[in-house]
């Protein structure tokens, strides 16, 4: 059972439902927690940051149409910079104009952004990246289109109002075919279906291939969408691939196709092949697996800890510990050594735990003197069983 932080029960039944269904959902919610995800404050102080923005993460976008990095890059030696990267002048005269700015991948950045992030990952059981969207009033960013993942998006700060379209693209995905233009995604998004006002703390559920488009109501409007992408049956083919490899006749050479007949027959066997790989048993497991795994794993980072407990050693699988006539005998396969009697308790429980540290060894044996633990450490890892 997962205790969510962001959602209740009811609300993550609600999202469950509307993902399966694919059907798009307003959730609308005064919880203080998703309004303290993002706000003006927090943003200012994350695009303050220079060394974490580049021409991949930081975009602007005026009125439908992008603005080149390098319009608005800096080498940075004025304002004490290391690297070229946005130059906070021209950054804020463009948004001045009602330009919007675009921060892409920003899990890693906000840890609320991330704990979020891994919270719908479990709802959906899908890979999550989050953008960040900031927006003038009036000034629109994109025009009716749709994603090739399914978008959360958390309004955070200011007032939008997103048009959700009548029409859904089928199954889209991130490949030029699925890159329409403007006046194609225009014609094709339909009808306006409803209205959308979104303040802060509200959630929109958005699925694959839902025409929308949005358009901030007041200045400063902020929002984050997190993009989820599943698991497809192309992935599975991918994963497979290793199989197509190896199989013989799927590494063949075509010759002489001189009819239609001829493409049916080859088109036959291929289909055999594939049918003998797919159903292969011993693959059924990895499969699974692969789906299992298929989520990312946001990890941080824990100086704090690793301060706490000190230096860590592993002993190697390959050094093994027996007793050889009473004598404890540790060994690597070629070279073995005895242990001295007095170390052979701390040796015992060395191999027990085969991670080990100072605070360890200190916690377990209270009453042997700091000096003598110092001492068996040291003469362990001269003997290179720690490392």
């Amino acid at each position: 059972m997962v205790n969510f932080s962001f959602f209740s029960e009811k609300e993550v039944q609600r999202l469950t439902n509307a993902n399966n269904n694919k059907n798009y959902l307003h959730l609308n919610t005064d919880f203080k927690g998703f309004k303290e995800v993002m706000d003006i404050n927090k943003l200012n102080k994350i695009i303050s940051m220079p060394g974490l923005w580049h021409s991949q993460n930081f975009k602007m976008v005026l009125d439908r149409n992008a603005i080149s990095f390098n319009k608005f890059v800096t080498d940075g030696e004025k304002l004490g910079f290391s690297k070229t990267c946005p130059d906070p002048i021209i950054v804020q005269d463009y948004i001045k104009k009602g330009a919007s700015l675009i921060l892409d991948d920003i899990i890693y950045v906000v840890k609320n952004v991330k704990d979020l992030a891994s919270e719908l990952q479990y709802i959906t059981w899908g890979k999550c990246q989050a953008n960040l969207y900031f927006s003038m009033q009036s000034h629109q960013a994109f025009g009716p289109h749709y994603d090739t993942h399914d978008v959360f998006a958390l309004h955070c700060d200011g007032e939008k109002v997103w048009n959700i379209y009548e029409n859904v693209e089928d199954n889209p995905i991130n490949h030029p075919i699925f890159k329409p233009s403007l006046d194609e995604r225009i014609e094709k998004a339909g009808k306006i279906k409803e209205q959308v006002l979104l303040k802060p703390g509200d959630l929109l559920y958005l699925p694959r291939g839902q025409y929308h488009d949005a358009l901030a109501s007041k200045n400063g409007a902020i929002h984050i969408a997190f993009g989820i992408n599943y698991m497809k049956p192309i992935d599975m083919m991918q994963f497979i691939w290793d199989q197509l490899v190896v199989n013989p006749y799927l590494r063949s050479d075509i010759k002489n196709l001189k009819s239609i007949s001829d493409v049916h027959e080859i088109n036959k066997k291929i289909s055999r092949e594939l049918d003998k790989i797919l159903n292969d048993k011993n693959l059924f497991l990895p499969m699974l697996n692969f789906y299992k795994e298929f989520p990312y794993s946001f990890v941080d980072y824990d100086l704090k800890s690793i301060v706490a407990d000190g230096v860590q050693y592993k002993i190697s699988d390959s050094i093994k510990l027996s007793n050889q006539n009473g004598q404890m005998i540790i060994s690597n396969g070629k070279n073995s050594v005895p242990v001295p009697k007095n170390f052979e308790e701390l040796t015992n429980f060395s191999f027990s735990e085969k991670n080990i540290s100072f605070k360890k060894l200190s916690e377990h044996f209270k009453d042997l003197p700091e000096s003598f633990i110092d001492e068996f450490i040291g003469a362990m890892k001269q003997m290179r069983v720690f490392s």
